[in-house]
């Protein structure tokens, strides 16, 4: 009896594995998916600050008091990802992009150091920062709002336009590529910064501007902020890296909003700064979302 071409080549690979079985020999085996290699650098919004305040630490990677980090935050959530592996968080709050005369590892020292350790290197698949806020000296733009009583919130206008045209001189593309020189083949997503304070007209506002600066000037200072993100996003994504904007996922938890994800009070230092809740329901949830990990998992 002759059996059809297609039922020969079946009885002969079901043969010949049955061959390998009876002998011990193995079938070739799939291989397995290796996480993706990441590592974080940035300034305070990378670094976890005010995650658990009054809590904070000597990042260990410096382990020096000029670089300080929070607790537990978006990047440790990732971290527990299947498909994500740190290698290294070398985030320090109050980080600039250029140079500090506080003893800050700046950005491009982070990402020096992490190539000194070994962990940041020509494997690494993924590489997350914030930075920029500093450079535009963000503390002293709300100090200035706070400040300004006028109605239509002239003076707040004013700083907050200067910091857009410091932000424009920011060397993001440069920052970029020094990343890049130590992880060529790495994927850069460069995190935006959420609007701090509610402002009028907002359902979940309970007091416009969180009793921090009037209502016209939380206007201006969130406004500001778009502007500063949309400067850096047109840099980041000029220079081949991704923006991550994480502004819709604070929507109705800013300061002043009836659920803030912001510290303000007692823990002066981390004032401004996300809390645990806005570290993993905020940026955490616009990580994943934007950067899409399981994507980036080698085979």
């Amino acid at each position: 009896m002759q059996f059809p071409v297609v039922w020969r080549r079946s009885a002969a690979t079901f043969a010949a594995a049955t061959a390998l079985i009876l002998s011990g020999a193995s079938a070739p085996a799939f291989a397995a998916q290796q996480p993706v290699k990441y590592v974080n650098l940035g300034d305070s919004y990378s670094a976890g600050w005010g995650s658990l305040a009054p809590t904070a630490a000597v990042n260990p990677a410096f382990g020096s008091p000029a670089c300080l980090h929070g607790g537990p935050d978006d990047v440790a959530l990732f971290d527990q990802l299947q498909s994500v592996a740190l290698t290294g968080d070398y985030a320090c709050a109050g980080a600039t992009i250029g140079t500090t005369t506080s003893g800050i590892p700046t950005i491009a020292q982070q990402a020096a150091k992490a190539s000194r350790d070994g962990a940041l290197n020509s494997t690494t698949g993924l590489v997350t920062l914030t930075a920029g806020g500093n450079d535009v000296n963000f503390g002293q733009i709300i100090g200035a709002c706070a400040a300004d009583p006028s109605p239509t919130a002239v003076g707040c206008r004013e700083a907050v336009a200067y910091g857009v045209q410091l932000a424009n001189g920011v060397d993001v593309v440069g920052t970029v590529a020094k990343i890049r020189g130590y992880a060529a083949n790495a994927k850069i997503a460069w995190l935006g910064y959420p609007q701090l304070f509610a402002t009028a007209g907002e359902s979940t506002t309970v007091i416009a501007g969180g009793g921090v600066m009037s209502a016209a000037a939380a206007a201006v200072f969130d406004k500001g902020t778009d502007q500063l993100n949309a400067v850096l996003a047109g840099k980041a994504r000029s220079a081949g890296a991704q923006f991550v904007d994480v502004t819709p996922k604070f929507n109705g938890h800013e300061i002043g909003s009836s659920d803030s994800w912001f510290n303000l009070g007692q823990y002066t230092q981390f004032n401004f700064h996300p809390t645990a809740d806005g570290y993993t329901q905020g940026y955490y949830p616009a990580m994943v979302s934007a950067i899409k990990p399981a994507q980036l998992v080698k085979g």
